[in-house]
């Protein structure tokens, strides 16, 4: 307890003895949620809340198991949940998985199955701020590149929800709570009000910890590191002004990119601060989570590595 409370005390000297450079950092965090983050997100979250109201969740959970189950060994909300993961992005991944188990449609095993592999960078923010990036710096193919982004975890899910196929032994209860007439339908007004409510607090609290983290750069500025060395460390601390700290830097594009990508896979230390407030409510493991986010994040640093090497 006293260690805790002696780096408190030193968090806080930090931050007085360099009050303009924290401000500014906590600014830039601030500035990129609000700038790019929320109106890339918000229009997207808006729709997937709505299906979930509208019980349009539970069809599309029967249409993905028509079409994906016997490649993945999982039940039809475990593939619905796979596919908000990948199409909305972090947290919603994080999230659905959570409130899935939470309700006990999926088992344990399953919730940490899915959470291994399906709670990365949205579509949205790749393709409206990380493809302009690509093609600045020279990449006009951004099919590979998309690839290890999300190809590499979904062959990784498949894999090894094959390996943890046996252990699902709860998969068949989910199954029993297909029918969408069975829950309470809203009016489409209230559903839009209520999506836009719980959006916009979700997107206040993903602005806080964005902010929060940033703000923490300036830990770096203590470390006896180049510039283009702590920019790159703190694209794994938040991701957002990180991606555009790499992109100022002097390095050569392709090491750009390398270290973007890389930092993409991995989420920085704020999405797993958002991660943690879901799993944390459900009682699911963090540990576990970040296990195979880093093992996914070695696996595509390893393949980014050889594409802008020999591609």
């Amino acid at each position: 307890m006293l260690f805790k409370t002696l780096a408190y005390l030193l968090l806080i000297i930090i931050i007085l003895s360099k009050p303009e450079a924290t401000f500014q950092y906590a600014y830039e965090g601030l500035y990129q949620w609000a700038a790019k983050m929320v109106p890339t997100l918000f229009p997207f979250m808006m729709i997937s809340s709505v299906m979930v109201y509208s019980g349009a969740d539970l069809e599309l959970g029967h249409m993905l198991s028509c079409i994906l189950k016997r490649v993945y060994k999982y039940s039809s909300f475990g593939l619905y949940a796979i596919f908000m993961g990948f199409f909305c992005g972090f947290p919603m991944g994080a999230k659905v998985v959570s409130d899935l188990y939470e309700k006990e449609k999926i088992s344990k095993s399953e919730a940490d199955t899915l959470l291994a592999f399906c709670n990365n960078i949205g579509p949205a923010y790749f393709m409206g701020i990380i493809i302009p990036i690509l093609h600045a710096c020279g990449y006009d193919n951004t099919l590979p590149f998309l690839f290890g982004m999300y190809g590499i975890p979904a062959i990784y899910g498949m894999v090894y929800g094959m390996v943890r196929s046996s252990q699902h032994t709860n998969t068949q209860s989910s199954d029993r709570i297909q029918n969408a007439s069975d829950t309470p339908k809203l009016s489409l007004a209230a559903t839009l009000k209520k999506s836009c409510i719980d959006n916009t607090q979700s997107l206040i609290v993903l602005g806080g910890y964005i902010t929060f983290a940033n703000a923490f750069r300036i830990l770096l500025d203590f470390v006896p590191l180049s510039v283009n060395s702590k920019n790159v460390l703190s694209s794994f601390l938040e991701i957002i002004g990180g991606v555009q700290s790499i992109y100022t830097t002097t390095l050569i594009p392709q090491q750009k990119i390398f270290w973007i990508m890389t930092a993409l896979c991995f989420g920085g230390v704020s999405c797993i601060l958002q991660t943690s407030s879901f799993l944390e409510k459900s009682g699911l493991s963090i540990s576990h989570y970040l296990k195979h986010k880093l093992i996914t994040t070695l696996i595509s640093a390893i393949y980014y590595f050889l594409i802008i090497q020999f591609v």
